[in-house]
């Protein structure tokens, strides 16, 4: 074959190329473009209205408390905690007598301990996990998220932190505290595997209040006095509430800011960085990475938001724009309800919503991107536009 029937060849090949098919792949390759685009669109948000998608129907739930757990929600009172999915059903009902009913949480666990009593009762999605009776008071609680939970107790002029497993058999460990020296729990958290302690002990000395933020190690740290691996005094402040955010970070709230702490060597807790904020903290709340804070502007004293990760960096600030109801941290955004209005972020500081809400009194819950209402005997999925 030469060159000339080559050609030829070439020349019949593009005419057999129809107006039709060229016209059908342009129409696909716009089509794919334009579902790129929604996609796009739909992950960064940015949406002003929100509708009613559907409603579901719940049992009264008199004067219980709600929060979020497992793709569900969480009620609980004194007389004890029940679990709800989303489309309003009853998973499960745990009966209790508690005076003083307090809720930690963390991954597939949780626990509701009865402060100055002594029932724990411990739970996962599929119901009751087990249940034990402390020797004294309880002060404090804390649960990881395999099931393990530690409980603050008050005995004559001690503390005494003791463990349990899910099933609520005790475990052969115990971290006995005289409050003379060492001072009163304050705050408690487990590590996600259960195998580290962080405590806040509060004294006084002079007539000033201070805080020791203690770490126990009870895998890496069986070589050393009492499991102790780390110890960091706070003259003359307070350390009020402390948080894993994932297994390597700590947080601790203190009345200046806060400090994050790294647990890169399990042994060895190390300071990394200190978040300071110009006015004292209204509210704080912490997700699984990220720890956001409620301060008033000392310009203007309005509020303001920030929001930070577990490293200590700053992700973003924002006005609150009214008197706060609730502020939550979702797995992929932040939320913030007003009296009047709801904001939704990104961990980027985008504005995934904004817009002024019907119900005003009724709080929302953030499940990854889907929202829902409680509102009395309902649950209200909502649908951003």
């Amino acid at each position: 074959m030469n060159n000339e029937d080559l050609r030829k060849n070439e020349e019949q090949g593009r005419r057999r190329i129809k107006p039709a098919m060229l016209i059908l792949w342009i129409c696909l390759l716009l089509a794919l473009a334009g579902g790129l685009l929604w996609l796009l669109l739909r992950r960064r948000g940015n949406y002003s209205e929100m509708t009613l998608e559907k409603s579901y129907n719940i049992s009264a739930g008199g004067q219980a408390q709600v929060q979020t757990f497992e793709k569900g929600l969480l009620r609980y009172s004194g007389d004890g905690v029940s679990f709800l999915s989303t489309d309003g059903r009853e998973q499960w009902n745990i009966s209790s007598s508690m005076n003083a009913p307090q809720l930690v949480t963390q991954g597939e666990y949780g626990a509701l301990a009865d402060l100055s009593g002594q029932t724990v009762v411990v739970f996962n999605k599929q119901g009751e996990s087990g249940r034990y009776t402390t020797t004294d008071p309880i002060i404090g609680a804390a649960v990881s998220a395999g099931g393990v939970s530690a409980v603050a107790l008050e005995r004559d002029l001690n503390s005494l932190i003791c463990f349990y497993d899910k099933l609520g058999l005790k475990i052969d460990i115990e971290i006995s505290l005289e409050m003379s020296v060492s001072g009163y729990p304050m705050a408690m958290a487990l590590s996600p595997d259960g195998s580290g302690l962080v405590l806040s002990m509060i004294s006084s000395q002079g007539g000033n209040m201070n805080s020791q933020l203690v770490f126990y190690n009870f895998s890496v740290g069986r070589s050393e006095t009492n499991r102790m691996v780390g110890f960091f005094n706070h003259e003359g402040r307070l350390l009020t509430q402390i948080d894993y955010l994932g297994g390597k970070r700590v947080a601790a709230v203190t009345d200046a800011g806060i400090e994050i702490y790294s647990l890169e060597q399990e042994n060895k807790p190390v300071f990394q960085s200190q978040i300071a904020f110009p006015g004292e903290i209204t509210a704080y709340t912490a997700g699984q990475h990220h720890a956001a804070f409620l301060y008033p502007d000392p310009a203007s004293g309005d509020m303001m938001l920030s929001v930070y990760d577990e490293n200590g960096r700053h992700c973003f600030t924002q006005p609150a724009g009214g008197a706060v109801r609730k502020l939550a941290l979702g797995s992929d955004l932040v939320l913030l309800q007003t009296e009047n209005r709801l904001n939704l972020w990104n961990y980027s500081g985008g504005v995934f919503f904004s817009g002024e809400v019907s119900r005003r009194g009724a709080p929302y819950f953030l499940f990854g991107r889907q929202l829902i209402q409680l509102e009395g005997s309902q649950i209200h999925h909502i649908k951003f536009r």
